[in-house]
């Protein structure tokens, strides 16, 4: 058995003195895991897989959660050679099914009745190897896409990226992680940003990750730091505008060994994360990554920061504003050129695979990340959308995201979404809107909302009709699925047209 991955970890702890520091904490039970306790259940776990049959070249569904069971058991799958296909237990089996169909997977690892179980799969026509299957060397693992647009696809990376992700996020340049830090992420493993948050930054830093299986709401986020003196607070944007609510209406003291709240997944509203940063007094960093590139490539640092930006771009990696995609966006001004952001990197994968086969990504090694954003002077990107958050209304393009985070800054909404359905065959341009629980009358409400978007944005930015709903459909890092955006809209209950 070989696994670079473990071996360069048990050095770095090794070297850096942590492996008596905590590694993993369970929120349930409050047992907490040391580093060497995590590698000598890996070594153990790794002889059980291979008495199960698993080998070097397996693709193996890794439905485990967020347990403490989760990062020995991915590391032993490494260390026999295995191929992790990482993926949310959580899902209906059906769509589990469909995603571990992608690739030719020979068994399930999975969390039941208190241990993990081990299951191999029926072989089929399918398995037979092919190209990109025999690139999945022992090394690897595959993420899947947070699915924005319904269609996952299956992203690989290897163990020698790992490095790279936590020296651009974790280094001295960016969050400057430590055996002293503690982090608490709303992310969970399943997802590029939890995977790093929870196994990346730990393993090479000797911090300590607090895990939940459920995923945490506001006042379970605030009490994870409490309790268990998070330093480092890793969320998403619309999470992040209900934590603010929360903080302010209940006024909730900021945790005492928080040195930093971290956002990704979509753009950030500067009034959410200003409003932590007034009441809490530490700062919100904004990234920006991706599950192809496997971790983020433009950051805010905790001294090294682009005030109302993604960040500075990460040691290592090239990001390149190409075209002019003609969108025009009255708060970027004729100084700054909005372009498309195509990104170049050490860890940038080269395809993807789909249920339709192989996808290449690259383009003469560059990536196109399908967002959208322009360099503020500060030299940090600032990241105005993607290409499916961009609506065509009347001839004119506009930011779908730009719009929300107008409507998001009101008192009286708690979530939103835009989109531009065809309304007797005309693009009209619509609001989701989710009250919050505070708000008043109805009417009332969203007359005070066309009010307030008229003092910040120009009359064709502005919803000509408003629909009431229970919520918008998001994945779990926080983005809205636009996709599903129309369905929503025929069954909300409408509030307004003008």
């Amino acid at each position: 058995m070989n696994s670079d991955t473990s071996i360069l970890a048990v050095r770095l702890a090794d070297a850096g003195g942590w492996t008596d520091r905590a590694a993993v904490v369970d929120e349930r039970t409050g047992e907490v895991h040391r580093h060497r306790e995590v590698h000598a259940r890996a070594r153990a776990l790794a002889e059980e897989f291979l008495r199960c049959g698993i080998g070097a070249g397996d693709h193996v569904g890794f439905l485990v959660g967020d347990r403490p069971e989760w990062m020995p058991a991915f590391l032993a799958l490494h260390a026999v050679g295995a191929v992790p296909l990482i993926v949310n237990p959580d899902l209906d089996v059906h769509v589990q099914a469909r995603m571990l169909d992608i690739l030719p997977t020979r068994y399930v690892i999975s969390y039941r009745d208190g241990a993990l179980s081990v299951e191999r799969l029926s072989p089929r026509p399918s398995d037979s190897p092919d190209d990109h299957v025999q690139e999945a060397a022992a090394s690897r693992y595959y993420l899947y896409s947070s699915g924005t647009t319904g269609i996952p696809k299956a992203v690989a990376h290897t163990s020698a990226d790992l490095p790279f992700f936590h020296e651009a996020v974790g280094g001295p340049n960016g969050l400057d992680i430590t055996a002293d830090d503690t982090i608490v992420s709303l992310s969970q493993y399943y997802f590029t940003y939890g995977f790093n948050n929870q196994f990346v930054y730990p393993l090479f830093s000797g911090a300590a990750v607090v895990l939940s299986p459920q995923r945490r709401n506001e006042e379970g986020f605030v009490d994870s730091l409490h309790r268990h003196g998070g330093t480092l607070a890793f969320s998403v944007p619309s999470a992040l505008a209900r934590l603010a609510d929360h903080v302010e209406s209940a006024a909730v003291e900021r945790p005492v060994a928080l040195r930093a709240i971290v956002s990704a997944g979509e753009p950030l509203p500067e009034t959410v994360a200003a409003r932590l940063e007034e009441r809490w007094q530490v700062p919100v960093l904004n990234q920006i990554g991706s599950t192809e590139v496997g971790n983020a490539f433009c950051v805010n640092g905790v001294t090294h920061r682009a005030a109302g930006t993604a960040g500075f771009v990460c040691p290592g990696y090239e990001v390149e504003l190409r075209g002019d995609p003609g969108l025009p966006s009255p708060t970027v001004g004729p100084q700054h050129k909005v372009g498309a952001v195509w990104v170049s990197g050490p860890t940038v994968a080269r395809r993807a695979v789909t249920a339709d086969g192989t996808r290449e990504l690259l383009v003469d090694g560059w990536l196109e990340t399908k967002d959208y954003g322009y360099w503020a002077d500060n030299g940090g990107l600032v990241v105005v959308g993607r290409t499916d958050d961009f609506l065509h209304v009347g001839g004119i393009s506009m930011s779908a995201v730009e719009i929300e985070a107008v409507l998001r800054s009101c008192a009286d909404v708690e979530d939103c979404a835009v989109l531009a359905p065809l309304v007797e065959g005309v693009s009209t341009l619509s609001a989701l809107v989710v009250l919050a629980p505070s708000a008043g009358d109805q009417d009332a409400c969203f007359a005070a909302l066309r009010t307030h978007l008229r003092r910040h944005l120009e009359p064709f930015r502005i919803p000509k009709r408003w629909t009431l709903v229970a919520e918008i459909p998001r994945t779990g890092s926080g983005k809205i699925m636009r996709h599903k955006l129309s369905s929503v809209l025929g069954g909300g209950k409408p509030g307004m047209v003008r």
